[in-house]
């Protein structure tokens, strides 16, 4: 399905008004839409594995860790007229999850944040109904055991939430988790083409044992806070290349970091995250230097590798440089991704936001 995927997609980004035919224009992206919520091509069969996902938005996270094999995630996104679906792939060979269902999050887990408040509304500064923060995870201590809870101490605490599911599947290498939260728990809010509300997924990591590590999809520990720190997305039918000069930067997330602990001399590193379905589609990523007035000093090819288990979806590119080759604090980075045929698909920067509550990793 991933490669079917790939031909779909290479084909909309080679030649998209030929290989749409008769099909109708994408609905357009609201304003200050950073992402997508794409329709489910068929139902979906809450067992924990993803094999239904292969179309689904992607937000990958963490591939810049110095671990990537007990951190690097995947987040997808999914809805139909009945439900939102939230799919995570994790590499982590450590899994636990050793705290109380209340603190649910204090292990491996998912905080989740989303606000379907309508209007103005979205994406305020307090919690109100409609705007919901709560926890999941595939584990009770070291067994596969999905459970799930609301957070306490906010407003919508008290918030009943009515059919949800949740499945989950691991082996010795990492895992895999399903999230089922019904419409009818948001009476204001109408599921259908083009209908926008705002989001924020949370990776909880403990190393087998209690929280060690977190990092945010849209957002930053500000999302604990308060919704406005979530990201605004838009339900469509499918994730068209045309959306990607939007919603690039949360697909294609970019990070540039001198790393704390280094085996060479010190290098500044530039990793950008290039999701499942375009694995096959991305043919090059060049990281280009700016100076501080924007003028393009220097063009740096990243090198494309996978990693994580044989035949996995995880792939990235790497670029690194010396430290001594541009001052800190007179340059920024962006990073060009291109098809195969050279095409750029999108152009992204580093997020401006500590996303991680770990850093120099």
């Amino acid at each position: 399905m991933r490669h079917l995927l790939g031909v779909g997609l290479a084909l909309l980004v080679c030649c998209p008004f030929s290989a749409r035919g008769d099909e109708p224009a994408p609905v357009p992206l609201a304003n200050g839409v950073r992402g997508l919520v794409t329709l489910a091509p068929s139902k979906v069969e809450m067992d924990g594995r993803l094999r239904e996902w292969s179309q689904a938005f992607c937000t990958p996270l963490s591939y810049n860790h110095k671990a990537v094999e007990n951190r690097a995630a995947q987040f997808f996104y999914m809805w139909d007229d009945e439900a939102l679906y939230i799919g995570l792939r994790c590499l982590d060979k450590m899994q636990a999850n050793p705290a109380p269902l209340s603190a649910t999050y204090n292990g491996d887990a998912v905080e989740f944040y989303l606000d379907t408040r309508p209007g103005a509304a979205l994406r305020g500064k307090e919690w109100t109904p409609g705007a919901i923060h709560f926890y999941y995870s595939p584990f009770e201590g070291a067994e596969v055991k999905p459970r799930w809870v609301m957070r306490d101490r906010i407003a919508t605490s008290d918030t009943v939430l009515k059919g949800v599911e949740i499945a989950a599947s691991s082996d010795a290498d990492g895992y895999e988790c399903e999230f089922k939260l019904p419409w009818a728990n948001f009476p204001e809010f109408s599921p259908k083409l083009g209908a926008v509300l705002a989001l924020d997924a949370e990776l909880c990591s403990g190393d087998g044992k209690l929280r060690v590590d977190r990092t945010f999809a849209y957002g930053s520990p500000l999302s604990v806070q308060q919704p406005a720190s979530q990201g605004k997305v838009e339900l469509v039918k499918a994730f068209d290349p045309d959306y990607l000069s939007v919603v690039g930067p949360a697909s294609f997330p970019f990070w540039v970091d001198t790393p704390w602990v280094q085996p060479e001399r010190a290098q500044v590193q530039a990793v950008v995250a290039i999701p499942p379905a375009f694995t096959e589609i991305v043919g090059q990523v060049e990281i280009r230097i700016h100076d501080t007035e924007g003028k393009v000093v220097k063009t740096i090819p990243a090198e494309i590798e996978a990693f994580g288990p044989k035949d996995s979806s995880f792939v990235r590119a790497i670029a690194r440089w010396s430290i001594d080759d541009f001052a800190p604090n007179t340059y920024f980075a962006t990073a060009r991704i291109a098809a195969r045929t050279d095409k750029t698909l999108t152009t992204v920067a580093p997020r401006m936001v500590a996303e991680a509550i770990v850093q120099g990793r």
